[in-house]
C-alpha cells in the first residue's frame, strides 16, 4: 500500500531533501509552506509534490490541509531553525516552534487520529551538557542555552503530553548538526563554502571571514538525516526520543581546512566578531545507539563527501 506523507516546512533545507527521499521510496508526498515562501529547493520536484499555503499558527488552516491530504505520516519540520533568529525574536520563535507544534498535534489528533507524527526537535535541548558525559545520549537532562533550544524543549513536552494523554502516535527526533547542498549560508559549512566559491569566481576578495573555529560539532549529511526521518516513521515506536547524529565531533577549524583543501586559490582567514555566538558549547557529540538499534540506520556519507557536495553546490550557484 502506498504511504502518504505531509511535510510541514517542505520547501526548507531538510524538508526538500526529505521530499526527495520519500518520493524515491515510493511515497506520495504533499507539504505546507507559509504564504510567499520561496520554493527554489523544490524546483526538481515541481510536478511530484503538492504544496499548500498554510499558516502554521492557524489551527483552522492546519486542520483543513490534514483533512484534504489524508496523510499516514506527518513530518513536522516547520519552524524557526536558526539560533540567532530565535534570539532576536523570542516571542515569534515561541509562536512558531511551540504554538505551531501544538496546532499540528491537535489537528492531527482531531483529523487524522491514525496518522503517525514525526516531531523534529533538536540536540540543542541538551545545551550546557557536561563535557565528561560525551557523547550525549537521550538520557542527558535538558539544559537549554538559547531561546531556540527552549522552544524545542517546550515542543517536546507538548508532544509527550499528546502521546501520553491524547493518544497521538508521535515520535520525537533530536537531530544534531546536519549539513548539505541547499542549506542557508548563515550556517557554518555553507558560509565557508559560499565564500570559497565566490573567491574562486573572482566575486570576493581572497579573505574568508570566520567565527569560533575551536568549537567541535557532530555533523551528519542531510541525506543520511532525512533517511533517518523516513526510517523513524517506518520502525520507531512513540514514547522515547531518538538522537540522530554521526557519533563523531569535528572541530570547525578542521571543517574549514577540509574545504580549503578542495580549492586551489590562496585565501586569508579573518575572524569576524559578528560571527561569534554567546554561550557557545565547546563540544557537542551525540550517540545514536538507540536509533540504530530500532532501525538499523548508520550514516553512509563521509564528511569529505559531504563537504565536496556542499562546495560544488555553491560553485554552481555562484556561476
Amino acid at each position: 500500500m502506498t504511504k502518504r506523507a505531509l511535510i510541514t516546512g517542505i520547501a526548507g533545507f531538510a524538508g526538500s531533501h526529505l521530499a526527495r527521499e520519500l518520493i524515491g521510496q515510493g511515497w506520495i508526498v504533499s507539504g505546507i509552506e507559509r504564504h510567499g515562501a520561496v520554493l527554489n529547493n523544490l524546483t526538481d520536484l515541481i510536478y511530484r509534490v503538492r504544496v499548500d499555503e498554510c499558516d502554521i499558527l492557524s489551527s483552522k488552516d492546519v486542520g483543513h490541509v490534514i483533512r484534504k491530504q489524508r496523510p499516514d505520516t506527518i513530518f513536522h519540520l516547520a519552524g524557526t531553525s536558526f539560533v540567532p533568529d530565535a534570539q532576536n525574536a523570542p516571542q515569534m520563535a515561541f509562536e512558531i516552534n511551540v504554538k505551531g507544534s501544538l496546532n499540528m498535534l491537535e489537528e492531527a489528533r482531531e483529523n487524522a487520529p491514525d496518522a503517525g507524527v514525526i516531531l523534529i526537535s533538536s540536540a540543542e535541548v541538551y545545551g550546557d551538557a557536561d563535557r565528561s558525559r560525551m557523547p550525549l545520549t537521550e538520557d542527558n537532562v535538558f539544559r537549554p542555552l538559547n531561546i531556540y533550544a527552549l522552544t524545542k524543549v517546550c515542543a517536546e513536552e507538548t508532544a509527550s503530553y499528546y502521546h501520553r494523554v491524547k493518544g497521538v502516535k508521535c515520535v520525537v527526533l533530536r537531530p544534531f548538526n546536519h549539513i548539505g547542498p541547499g542549506q542557508r549560508p548563515s550556517f557554518v559549512t555553507s558560509a565557508f563554502a559560499l565564500q570559497i566559491a565566490r573567491i574562486e569566481a573572482g566575486k570576493q576578495d581572497p579573505v574568508l571571514k570566520v567565527g569560533n573555529l575551536q568549537a567541535s560539532r557532530d555533523f551528519t549529511d542531510v541525506r543520511d538525516m532525512v533517511r533517518a526521518y523516513r526510517l523513524a516513521a517506518e520502525y520507531c515506536e512513540p514514547a522515547d526520543p531518538y538522537n540522530i547524529c554521526s557519533g563523531r565531533a569535528y572541530k570547525i577549524k578542521d571543517i574549514l581546512d577540509k574545504l580549503l583543501a578542495l580549492s586551489d586559490v590562496e585565501i586569508e582567514i579573518v575572524q569576524d566578531p559578528e560571527r561569534m555566538r554567546d554561550s557557545e558549547v565547546p563540544i557537542f557529540q551525540g550517540d545514536h545507539t538507540r536509533f540504530t538499534e530500532a532501525t538499523g540506520w548508520e550514516p553512509e556519507f563521509s564528511i569529505d563527501e559531504t563537504l565536496k557536495t556542499i562546495l560544488d553546490y555553491w560553485r554552481g550557484q555562484v556561476r
